[in-house]
């Protein structure tokens, strides 16, 4: 029997300062086992550098990067953990046989069929796996935004959603795919192998309406749950970083999260319910250092939840357990060395964190997506050279799913040619340059682990501080955490505004011929006024349905009046009432 997780017993020894120190290390000293060198370190073909001649270069991590890496000063042998260079690699393959790597594409277009289309064609060329962005509306969590006559009976406050964005249809179609009731679902996915395609979500405050909604579709089209696959990313905690505005973290959102693991985790083997995605942070000019200890403590978050029993009705998970629903999702930039070494850190803080709280060395599922700020509005063909690097540092770090952004992601929503592109870049590397046929070929480089030990250290050390604040979620709500990012990017912009860094094609090498592409946006109106209709004739905005008639589990529940045709306003309006009922007790 896997021990529970002991809250208090787990942050005393994350926080013991010997947890990544030398003395506490069992690993062996070196990344790989070689015969020694013949060659004395200071021959005559490799001299070391005068203290006058060292030329050492400092990332914004405070990452030092040295000229000349050697066996004796790369620091090879692990502070971290027991087996470190096993658990490094990630993934393991019989000898002969490539490593596969998820393809996953995004969409965001508002409109259903446009996205099917869109889908199809990904499907057609290479892609194995979708991932939608719902609208705003959805991703807000209310059901005020569908309601005809705009009524705020029952519903609880709003955590900074402004009167007007509840009383407006403006959010609608905004930033994501109008997707509200079964039919909408059937449209997006329709002619859509489901039982061969893995279907991601990203629903922020509505993931249980929607991960609800998707499984009741997976029952329609005669989809076993033994071979439904994809991943339902509830992750509350992402969604007030991404969007304040929107916050909505009302009826305890962590026990709707550790209900939606306990459902899936008995139900839908090959499905993770949970996410753990710092992209916003990275995107938003933050440290790869920071992405790396903001996701360790976001991920011990949702581990206290998933392994924590409310009441005596309800279940929770061991260890294990929960820890195999989380997928991480990190955004990579162009430094390649530095993408690669933030892959492998995070397997080795993962392993730690686990191994802290009780829990058996497991792989960890992670998603990379091409950051957003590497991408430009000028000169679009270069965002061709910037994805290639990304998809690359991906590929060698190991990565089990990888998304990669159109070369027109800046402008507005890609077409066909922009798509095409930015699956075939990882076709491409994965399968012509052949990239996933060795496991894990950084390792044993000196340079590569010696910048992978100083991330795990640093990372480690703000993870700590984060945990001395109270946790991921306190330091997101008291804004400490957009404190840190906002200073890391205000330092990121000026040395562009110095000439320290500089992207090609719109600081330096600017294309005189180049103009800036604009594209038509879809025709948002048309479509707001088609969803508002079918919210009065259906009145989804004013059903309510008693939420725990069909059992204590939220995430079960929410799938039985999925099944029974409700749709995502009607269950947020569940959700909603349940919310208000436990505030009048």
């Amino acid at each position: 029997m896997v021990p529970k997780l002991d809250s208090a017993s787990m942050v005393s020894n994350m926080l013991d300062p010997k947890c990544f120190s030398a003395q506490a290390s069992t690993a062996s000293k070196v990344a790989c086992s070689q015969p020694e060198d013949p060659r004395s370190v200071d021959s005559a073909d490799i001299k070391q550098p005068t203290s006058q001649q060292t030329v050492d270069w400092r990332s914004n991590d405070a990452v030092v990067l040295q000229p000349l890496y050697t066996r004796n000063g790369s620091g090879t042998s692990s502070p971290m953990i027991r087996d470190r260079d096993y658990l490094l690699r990630g993934m393991t393959t019989e000898r002969g046989q490539s490593l596969s790597v998820d393809l996953r594409q995004r969409h965001s277009h508002p409109d259903p069929e446009q996205t099917n289309r869109a889908a199809l064609d990904d499907l057609q060329g290479g892609v194995t796996s979708l991932e939608l962005r719902l609208d705003r509306a959805v991703r807000s969590g209310s059901w005020q935004v569908f309601s005809v006559n705009r009524t705020t009976a029952n519903e609880m406050p709003c955590d900074g959603i402004r009167g007007d964005e509840l009383l407006s249809n403006e959010l609608l179609g905004e930033d994501g795919v109008m997707l509200y009731e079964a039919s909408d679902f059937d449209t997006a996915f329709a002619a859509v192998p489901l039982d061969q395609t893995a279907i991601a979500l990203d629903a922020g405050n509505s993931f249980l309406a929607a991960a609800a909604s998707i499984a009741a579709l997976w029952e329609r089209r005669g989809v076993d749950p033994t071979e439904a696959r994809g991943a339902f990313a509830a992750d509350p905690i992402g969604s007030l970083s991404r969007d304040p505005s929107l916050s909505r973290l009302r009826g305890k959102p962590m026990l709707g999260l550790s209900d939606l693991a306990t459902w899936t985790s008995r139900t839908f083997p090959h499905v993770s319910s949970v996410a753990v995605d710092t992209t916003t942070y990275y995107d938003g000019g933050g440290t790869d250092t920071q992405e790396l200890a903001f996701s360790i403590a976001t991920a011990v978050q949702y581990l206290r939840a998933m392994t924590t029993t409310r009441d005596s009705r309800t279940e929770s998970l061991s260890i294990d357990h929960a820890a195999a629903q989380i997928l991480f999702r990190y955004s990579l930039g162009t430094d390649h060395f530095l993408s690669i070494a933030k892959l492998r850190a995070a397997r080795a803080l993962w392993a730690r964190v686990l191994n802290a709280c009780g829990g058996s060395p497991s792989s960890m599922k992670i998603q990379t997506c091409t950051s957003s700020r590497v991408m430009t509005d000028r000169d679009l063909n270069l965002n061709l050279l910037r994805n290639c690097v990304v998809v690359f540092s991906g590929l060698l770090g190991g990565a089990d799913t990888i998304t990669s952004l159109p070369l027109d992601h800046a402008i507005q929503l890609p077409d066909t040619f922009g798509r095409r592109m930015a699956r075939n870049t990882v076709l491409i590397l994965s399968e012509e340059a052949q990239l996933r046929r060795v496991v894990d070929p950084s390792g044993g480089s000196y340079f590569f682990e010696t910048i992978t030990n100083q991330l795990c250290e640093q990372a480690w050390s703000l993870f700590q501080e984060v945990e001395r604040r109270g946790g991921m979620l306190a330091c997101v709500r008291n804004g400490w955490v957009a404190k840190q990012v906002a200073q890391s990017a205000q330092k990121w912009a000026s040395q562009f505004a110095y000439g320290e860094k500089t992207i090609v094609g719109v600081t330096k090498f600017v294309n005189s011929r180049d103009r800036v592409v604009r594209r038509a946006p879809p025709d948002l109106d048309r479509l707001r006024e088609i969803a508002m209709q079918r919210c009065a004739e259906h009145g989804d905005a004013q059903v309510a349905i008693p939420l725990f008639e069909h059992g204590p589990n939220l995430a079960e529940a929410m799938f039985v009046a999925a099944q029974s045709g409700a749709s995502i306003p009607q269950m947020n309006r569940m959700l909603g009432d349940q919310a208000s009922r436990e505030v009048s007790q």
